[in-house]
């Protein structure tokens, strides 16, 4: 009874179940797993350059791409090599290139460039592209490895790591210079240095000291000649009344009064007449006030006093309408400030040198 018990159709399926789910289901899974994973490793396809005989290798791990390119396969030991990583991602993406101190592998490592990253693409086919360059440099002949290199690619917003790509390794043949018999080649010994003859030292020394002082005279004269012939005569000295009526030509010319700087107009005929009495006279005008002025006009001791008192009730109308302007704030009319304009060429005209000039003791 047991027996047919044991047999029972219901009992034998149940116990199938159980070792299904204890031995075979996680086999299976396992097995499935590798395959997915294998599957979806990254398998670099190469492909060499046409032109320049260099390396082209790309690395696809969806949705992100790489592209490594070695500008040359062969090379001479003076020759440099250059080595690009490219990959394009979407915006959301950081890329990490591997970084390197002083060597990458066999090579000497002279520099490495990051080009700023640029867009790509539009919509949802929008890619940033981020591109480094390494300069690469060997030392001696032979075959020169490139490590694999591993670039990661990262979240933005949370910094997680969200997949990387692994290059393989890649051979360059480097080269010498040399032809391929080397044993053959002959090394010459350095020549001495050749030496004159001791007899002509002090010639060819004598010799290039008169070569030399000749073209300094001759670079000295023609020097002097230049600076003789662009002289100059010395511009003739202008008369204190020449000076003042000038000045006071080129303070019309400026049109203060049109453009209503009557003040500043005043205070530079003031100073135009003040600057004339003081090179006619030798009076120091321009540093004292109107008053101390007249004043020391009437202690001046010279045959040029006469002159001096004769107009010195003109002199002293003249100053006292520029400093009513400077000081009074007061506003002369357009007819006004004429008028100031011709007591100042009248005192000049009056007062100017007649033969040669008269110089005053105070």
């Amino acid at each position: 009874m047991q027996a047919m018990q044991t047999m029972n159709p219901k009992v034998l399926i149940k116990q199938a179940d159980t070792c299904w789910n204890i031995f075979v289901a996680p086999v299976l899974l396992s097995f499935l797993l590798v395959f997915l994973q294998a599957s979806c490793s990254v398998k670099p396809e190469k492909q060499e350059v046409a032109g320049d005989q260099g390396i082209l290798q790309k690395y696809v791990q969806e949705p992100f791409k790489l592209i490594q390119q070695a500008s040359k396969k062969d090379i001479t030991i003076a020759e440099q090599l250059e080595l690009v990583l490219e990959t394009a991602v979407p915006e959301n993406i950081d890329v990490a290139f591997p970084t390197y101190a002083a060597s990458l592998g066999d090579f000497t490592l002279l520099d490495t460039s990051i080009l700023p990253a640029r867009m790509t693409g539009s919509g949802d086919t929008t890619r940033v592209v981020y591109q480094v360059t390494y300069l690469l440099e060997p030392y001696l002949s032979g075959t020169y490895t490139i490590p694999a290199m591993t670039v990661l690619f990262s979240d933005k917003k949370t910094g997680s790591e969200v997949a990387k790509i692994i290059t393989q390794e890649i051979q360059v043949s480097v080269h010498s210079l040399l032809g391929p018999d080397t044993a053959a080649v002959e090394i010459k010994d350095i020549m001495p240095p050749l030496s004159l003859p001791p007899d002509r030292i002090q010639q060819f020394l004598l010799g290039g000291l008169v070569l030399l002082m000749a073209t300094l005279a001759i670079i000295g004269f023609y020097y002097w000649k230049k600076i003789a012939s662009q002289k100059v005569p010395a511009a003739e000295q202008l008369r204190p009344e020449e000076i003042a009526l000038q000045d006071l030509e080129r303070l019309l010319a400026d049109d203060l009064l049109a453009r209503g700087e009557i003040k500043f107009f005043h205070l530079r005929i003031s100073d135009i007449l003040r600057r004339y009495v003081e090179n006619r006279f030798g009076l120091k005008a321009p540093e004292r006030t109107t008053e101390e002025f007249l004043m020391e006009l009437s202690r001046v001791e010279s045959s040029s006093n006469e002159i001096l008192n004769k107009h010195k009730a003109l002199l002293s109308g003249f100053l006292s309408q520029c400093d009513l302007v400077k000081f009074a704030r007061h506003e002369p009319s357009i007819a006004e400030s004429q008028k100031t304009v011709m007591i100042c060429r009248e005192f000049i005209e009056k007062t100017k040198e007649k033969g040669e000039r008269e110089k005053i003791k105070v």
